[in-house]
C-alpha cells in the first residue's frame, strides 16, 4: 500500500516550569491510505501530541513527517494551512462546532473554505447530515442539539469534505454505546473507501474497529498490531 504519512524521528518538546518536557520521542511511523490506526496510552503518554502533528496542526521540534512523499516541516506557515485544509479532517471528544450556527452551516463551513461552489456544499453538507440520521435537524441550531446530535454533526462535516486524512482525539468519550458505534462505523467506511483514519482513543468500541492498534507509553510507540 501506497504511504500516505510517514513519520521519521518525530520529537516534540514543550517549555516546562521545570525546564523542557519531551513529549513525543523519536517516533517512527509509516501510515498508508486506507487504514483506520487507533492510538492508545495512559494519559500524558503523547497520543494527542502525535496527532496534532500529523493532522499538521503542530510541528515538530525534531524530525521529518512526510505526506505524500513530501517532507512538510520546514514549509511557510500558510503552506502548512493550506495542505490542512486540502487534505485534512478533524473529529474531537467536544465536537467541535460553531455556537448558534446551524448544523447546516456548521457542515458547509469547511467546504467554503475550500473553495467548493455554494450549491455543491450544500448538497454534500445535507446529504451528509442525512447519512448520519439528522436530515431533519440540519436547520437547528447546534446548541440545541444534544451531545450525540452534536457528535454526529461534526461527523457529518468530515463525510461532507472526504478528507484524506481523518484525525480523532477521543471522539466518543462523551457518547453513549449507540452513538459510539455509529461514529466508530462511518468512520470505518471512510478508511474502506481510501482515507487514512488516525484515531487516539481508550473506548473499546474505537479499538475493536482498528485495523492498526498503536500502544504509546511517555512518549514513545511501545507496540504496534495489526488486526487479524
Amino acid at each position: 500500500m501506497t504511504v500516505l504519512l510517514e513519520a521519521a524521528g518525530l520529537s516534540r518538546r514543550f517549555d516546562g516550569q521545570g525546564g523542557p518536557v519531551l513529549a513525543l520521542d523519536a517516533v517512527d511511523l509509516r501510515l498508508p491510505a486506507g487504514l483506520f490506526v487507533v492510538i492508545a496510552g495512559p494519559s500524558g503518554c503523547g497520543k494527542s501530541t502525535l496527532l496534532n502533528l500529523l493532522g499538521l496542526l503542530d510541528r515538530a521540534s525534531t524530525g521529518c513527517l512526510s505526506l505524500d512523499g513530501a517532507a512538510v516541516e520546514a514549509l511557510p506557515s500558510a503552506a502548512l494551512a493550506v495542505l490542512r485544509r486540502e487534505h485534512v479532517g478533524f473529529l474531537f471528544q467536544d465536537a467541535g462546532l460553531i455556537a448558534r450556527m446551524s448544523a447546516l452551516d456548521n457542515v458547509v463551513l469547511p467546504l467554503d473554505y475550500r473553495g467548493v461552489p455554494r450549491a455543491e456544499a450544500l448538497v454534500s453538507a445535507t446529504r451528509a447530515l442525512a447519512r448520519v440520521g439528522l436530515g431533519d435537524r440540519a436547520g437547528t441550531s447546534v446548541d440545541l442539539l444534544s451531545g450525540g446530535e452534536r457528535q454526529r454533526v461534526a461527523l457529518a462535516r468530515v463525510l461532507a469534505s472526504e478528507p484524506r486524512i481523518v484525525i480523532c482525539d477521543e471522539p466518543t468519550a462523551s457518547l453513549d454505546e449507540a452513538n459510539s458505534g455509529t461514529v466508530v462505523e462511518f468512520l470505518m467506511q471512510r478508511a474502506r473507501a481510501g482515507a487514512l483514519v488516525v484515531c487516539a482513543s481508550h473506548d473499546p468500541v474505537v479499538l475493536a474497529g482498528a485495523g492498526l492498534r498503536i500502544e504509546m507509553r511517555r512518549g514513545r510507540i511501545v507496540s504496534t498490531e495489526r488486526s487479524a
